[in-house]
């Protein structure tokens, strides 16, 4: 006998308006391109009462369509799973899906695990329009997993389902069809991480390729969520900490994975803070006549201010969003990290199928540490057969400029270089 909930649902749905196949046809993945729109995908997540409510979050949409998001991910809409949405919130969500397709951004869900049927619940929002799921593995089977996904898979528009890596689920045998595994698989190795390890983040890169090459989900890469505490925070050094939260975004855009970008960290959130009211949206007061505006307030992010700044965390995330949509190699080449960590540089090669001068390699190089670093790449490049003799910058941290040459290179305290492999 079907539960409460699923016959609450199947009554909600018959009293709205009819069930939508997409927001907005025509988008990447609507069957109209054979690309699946999620490989690769810069994905915010955020709960609905960080911008007040949903109509908040219509409004800010434009902000978020400038960090590149591909899809955005709203955490449960429901505080109790054992009742049924109201007609105002499914109209609300109705209207958020129609505003955010107008800025190609998908809207997924997440999916509360002790729901009594995920299914009916998946089924009503998938025809209201939702791109997708996700569901954490904890209380999850694997068989709920590939139901999950089977009916996902019978929407058009290339729906998807996200589930967490975890060991059980690993353990357990895999279906034997595409159409019953989750198409994104989260890794949760740097949001999970308290130091900034060389190591444990080139074997983190390591695994995504790793991933690609072994499996039929697209790994995706996290600093934040709801779960953990906010990164910007748990590796602070109190005098590097924007540096610092710039290495983070570069793992997550520039390795080849998708990425999940959590609702306050491309600012700079602080742990402890309410995203409602820490965020401040609107330029402060000019400062009165003869008077010197306050420094910002690290614990209070200013959009408008960041968005005035070319150095600022916002900036920088969404110069690497575009650069991790518009760039072929940084998007689909291979991953191939090198090991310096007895120098605590993290540094990865991005190499195109065939490497031109149309096409060059692509080098990423992170120092961990708050001393400058003195490295050299020639004997890598050589090992990996590619030619060339000097990086030429694509985007970096520093306000330096030039190139920089193999045989000796430089690169600042907690610095960010992201160069083209040239002759």
């Amino acid at each position: 006998m079907p539960s409460r909930r699923a016959f609450l649902l199947t009554f909600l749905l018959s009293a709205t308006a009819f069930p939508q196949t997409l927001a907005r046809p025509g988008w990447v993945g609507s069957g109209m391109s054979s690309s699946p729109w999620w490989k690769h995908a810069v994905i915010y997540h955020a709960n609905p009462s960080g911008f007040n409510d949903i109509q908040g979050m219509i409004q800010r949409l434009d902000y978020i369509h400038s960090l590149g998001a591909d899809a955005l991910l709203l955490t449960p809409l429901l505080p109790d799973p054992t009742q049924p949405p109201s007609i105002a919130a499914v109209d609300e969500v109705d209207d958020l899906i129609h505003q955010a397709s107008r800025n190609n951004i998908r809207v997924l869900l997440e999916l509360d695990p002790h729901t009594t049927d995920p299914t009916a619940a998946a089924r009503f929002w998938l025809n209201r329009g939702i791109a997708g799921f996700h569901i954490t593995s904890t209380n999850t089977t694997t068989s709920q997993i590939a139901d999950l996904r089977k009916l996902i898979s019978s929407y058009v528009g290339q729906r998807i389902l996200i589930t967490d890596a975890t060991p059980t689920l690993d353990s357990q045998p895999k279906p034997a069809s595409t159409h019953e595994t989750p198409q994104l698989l989260l890794n949760p190795t740097l949001a999970t991480s308290t130091q900034l390890n060389t190591a444990t983040f080139r074997t983190t890169i390591d695994a995504t390729q790793d991933t690609l090459q072994s499996s039929r989900n697209m790994p995706v890469l996290l600093t934040d969520g709801p779960a953990y505490p906010r990164s910007f925070t748990r590796f602070a050094d109190g005098k590097h900490d924007l540096e610092i939260a710039k290495i983070l975004a570069t793992i997550l855009l520039t390795t080849r994975s998708a990425a999940l970008i959590y609702y306050g960290q491309e600012l700079g959130l602080p742990a402890d803070s309410d995203p409602a009211t820490a965020i401040h949206w609107d330029a402060p007061p000019a400062p009165a006549k003869g008077k010197t505006a306050p420094p910002p307030d690290p614990a209070n992010p200013n959009v408008a201010l960041q968005d005035a700044d070319p150095q600022s965390l916002l900036n920088w995330y969404r110069q690497l969003s575009a650069l991790h949509h518009s760039n072929p190699t940084i998007n689909a080449g291979a991953n191939i990290t090198l090991n310096h960590d007895d120098q605590n540089v993290l540094t990865w090669v991005r190499k195109p199928q065939a490497v031109t001068p149309i096409s060059p390699a692509i080098v990423i190089i992170c120092n961990l540490s708050a001393q400058p670093a003195q490295l050299s790449l020639k004997a890598d490049m050589q090992r990996l057969h590619l030619k060339g003799s000097f990086l030429r910058a694509i985007v970096r941290s520093d306000n330096a400029t030039g190139p920089m040459h193999l045989e000796s290179m430089t690169i600042p305290p907690y610095g960010v270089y992201i160069g083209e492999l040239r002759y």
